[in-house]
């Protein structure tokens, strides 16, 4: 059964460039070193003018638990866990996120729907 995860992180006040680095630091690990993280997205939320603010959604796949447990023993994660309370509001980040296994219903993805975020 595939995992799937859903978070929102909120970034510190000035914090922006470099928590944004820790992501994309565990978005480029888990690319190349875990097959079975199958989705991870990343969103900056915009306010109503399009601007970005400092809250992150996330949604996650993960092929089983031991995917699930690759993506949390890898050290680009253990980083951004290190230096949460540098980076991120909030006592750590497991208070953001929720991990549930679904049954899909219903779905479809347009071709190029999804473009690949620079790294």
């Amino acid at each position: 059964m595939t995992i799937t995860s859903i978070a929102t992180f909120t970034i510190r006040a000035g914090r922006e460039t470099d928590a944004l680095a820790l992501i994309r630091a565990v978005k480029r690990q888990a690319e190349r070193e875990q097959p079975g993280t199958l989705v991870y997205l990343v969103h900056r939320v915009l306010d109503a003018k399009g601007k970005p603010t400092r809250t992150l959604y996330f949604y996650e796949r993960y092929r089983n638990e031991a995917a699930l447990q690759a993506h949390l023993a890898s050290s680009s994660w253990k980083r951004l866990t290190a230096n949460w309370a540098e980076h991120f509001e909030g006592r750590s980040p497991k208070a953001g996120i929720k991990f549930f296994g679904v049954k899909r219903i219903a779905a479809f993805e347009r071709a190029g729907a999804i473009p690949i975020a620079p790294s």
